[in-house]
């Protein structure tokens, strides 16, 4: 446990509480307005609507403005990915194979009960998003990876959000390199308004405004079928070994937003030594 950040028992149970609200429930539903930003920058900004039912079954819509960009839906055995306006261009693939291929296309993606994702899937759906600040798949049981490196729960006071008096409280991950915060409504023990910061050079900071919490509602099971339409194919991600260079090779351009909100290119770095390091934990 990080000696730097006090453990509250209180606190803590909260958060305890609203973890076992979520894996108790047999569905449980919401809409969030979803933001990131770095460096005082926006990074991304869309809405999602989440639904999830009991054993192993889910549906996350992510939309930008009034267009739905990308949907995933989880039928009780597998993850499967569409996007009704076009699959977003990831810039490995070849231009003309992309655009054959980038409305009639899906993905799909083993999920086993209690050992998937839906965090991790929400970045494939494009429209802004990078992955939910909670584990929404703590409902079917799944741990949330972060929780192994948690240093303790403080209690922050009670706030109002819209209708609701809520509770706050910061989560320490990693001694205090990531918070989230936390609006826990009094009502049913589920979050109301959600924040995150992860304190590198250029804090990223991640913000959600929960509304329409549904507990235990009845969601109807068709609301979780999908199946691709004739002439559809299926897409994947390339392999890493068949995405390696030879040697000598020149590396296809790229063109990403970094966290100190400015735009990169690969040509921008040409004739310099470039190190590019990926990371994610949780």
């Amino acid at each position: 446990m990080n000696q730097t950040f006090r453990d509250e028992p209180g606190a803590h149970a909260l958060y305890d509480e609203m973890l076992e609200t979520m894996r108790r429930a047999q569905s449980l539903s919401c809409e969030s307005d979803y933001r990131w930003e770095s460096a005082g920058k926006n990074l991304g900004h869309c809405t999602y609507r989440l639904w999830m039912r009991k054993p192993n079954y889910a549906r996350l819509e992510v939309s930008w403005g009034e267009q739905v960009m990308g949907i995933l839906v989880l039928d009780g055995h597998d993850f499967r990915i569409h996007w009704p306006n076009g699959r977003p261009c990831y810039g490995f693939e070849d231009p003309a194979e992309y655009e054959r291929t980038r409305l009639i296309s899906y993905m799909r993606e083993p999920a086993p009960p209690g050992r998937h994702s839906i965090a991790h899937q929400g970045g494939r759906l494009g429209g802004g998003m990078s992955m939910t600040i909670l584990q929404p798949s703590v409902f079917h049981g799944c741990p949330d990876g972060m929780d192994a490196y948690l240093d303790g729960v403080a209690g922050m006071g009670t706030e109002r959000v819209g209708d609701e008096e809520c509770d706050l409280v910061e989560v320490s991950f990693m001694a205090h390199q990531r918070s989230r915060y936390l609006w826990l409504s009094r009502r049913d023990h589920l979050p109301r308004k959600l924040k995150q910061v992860v304190r590198v050079s250029d804090e990223i900071v991640m913000h959600e405004t929960w509304s329409r919490v549904a507990p235990d509602e009845e969601i109807p099971l068709e609301r979780f079928r999908w199946r691709p339409p004739e002439g559809w194919q299926e897409w994947r991600l390339p392999a890493i070994q068949d995405g390696l260079l030879k040697p000598g090779s020149e590396a296809p351009d790229f063109d990403l937003v970094g966290t100190d909100g400015r735009r990169h290119t690969l040509h921008g770095y040409r004739g310099k030594a470039l190190w590019l390091a990926f990371w994610r934990v949780g």
